[in-house]
């Protein structure tokens, strides 16, 4: 039975050249081929003693995700992807150039359980979680993608030999509801012989998922945490994001100030301002009372519109306001606004359309 190859990290592989009676270097090169090169098929590469090449290409198979379809956002050259997985299921990516780095904001689940009430992927329910190599392989198809379309490149400013620098597993899916094939993937994509992406580079979007923080950090200690709060009234969290009656603001905030890293990393708070909702001054007090100690960073997202929602972004001035009542109090923030809006790859936007 075959496997993709890109659901094993460079010592699984080089486990198999253990068994094989050869040196692990060629593992090594496998990566290279695979990640650097953009190789569908590594084991054909020259070099390879015949033997293993031949073992590989029996064992292994290549992407087992294909893009469906493609959209440029005219405003800012975001790209969002329609990807077709193996069993026909599909998901959403969006590439983001920004100045000297361009970001992959990749999927982690078919769907989402967490079904918070402003965005649009948790109306579509859990299909299933994504393996390792079907996250691996949006960061691969990315840069496939990027490296066929040196125009873009070149309207976005940025050099020829650009690749992908930075991963938010901010895509459909709480990430954290799949955390074994999430930091598998973030192991790969930190191995200097393949992606060689810096760890800090790497950030984990959720929604307060408390025993998937606990596996993740186990694993990956230094990894960037971007934690969506949404309101720091517990009541009313609640309403807009179930997963509080599981685990409330007041555990969350709790196990984030235990975090070893983030004095360190500090951590990044992802506030959606929902017009009459969660955007009163009362409500920036409370964000600030609450994060009161921790190193964090915030960032403001005014709601982008989600299908057949009421619920609406505040007006500039609420906007603003909300803003400065925090930055009185010394706690770093700004405003975010989402790129490809015109797209529908915003920040709550990410669907797939049932037929």
């Amino acid at each position: 039975m075959t496997q993709s190859f890109f659901d094993f990290s460079r010592l699984e592989l080089e486990e198999t050249c253990k068994d094989s009676g050869i040196p692990k270097m060629h593992a090594q090169n496998l990566f290279r081929a695979a990640y650097k090169d953009s190789n569908p098929a590594p084991w054909s590469r020259e070099g390879l003693p015949k033997k293993y090449a031949k073992y590989c290409a029996e064992k292994f198979v290549g992407p087992n995700l294909r893009v469906v379809s493609e959209h440029l956002s005219q405003y800012d050259h975001s790209v969002k992807f329609v990807i077709e997985l193996s069993d026909l299921r599909q998901i959403e990516m969006v590439l983001m150039p920004e100045s000297k780095r361009v970001t992959l904001c990749v999927s982690s689940q078919v769907g989402c359980a967490q079904a918070c009430v402003f965005c649009h992927t948790g109306r579509m329910g859990l299909g299933r979680n994504l393996d390792a190599s079907e996250i691996i392989g949006q960061v691969w198809l990315a840069n496939k993608w990027i490296s066929e379309h040196p125009q873009w490149l070149v309207e976005t400013r940025l050099p020829p030999q650009q690749r992908i620098t930075n991963i938010v597993f901010m895509g459909m899916g709480e990430p954290l509801d799949n955390v074994p094939a999430v930091a598998k993937s973030i192991s790969i994509m930190t191995d200097p012989y393949g992606l060689n992406l810096a760890i800090r580079r790497i950030s984990v979007s959720t929604a307060g998922h408390l025993d998937g923080l606990e596996e993740l950090v186990k694993i990956h200690p230094a990894v960037r945490l971007a934690i969506s709060v949404h309101s720091a009234i517990d009541a009313e969290r609640s309403k807009i994001m179930p997963i509080n009656r599981r685990w409330p603001l007041a555990q969350l905030i709790q196990k984030l100030r235990s975090l070893p890293t983030q004095q360190e990393n500090g951590l990044l708070i992802q506030y959606t301002l929902i017009s009459g909702v969660n955007d009163s001054l009362l409500h920036a007090d409370k964000l600030v009372e609450i994060l009161d100690g921790l190193n964090v960073k915030i960032n403001i997202i005014p709601l982008n519109p989600v299908g057949p929602s009421r619920m609406k972004a505040p007006e500039t001035q609420q906007l603003e306001n909300f803003r400065d009542q925090i930055y009185k109090s010394g706690i770093r923030v700004m405003v975010r606004y989402s790129k490809g809006q015109d797209i529908a790859a915003a920040c709550g936007q990410l669907v797939i359309q049932s037929n």
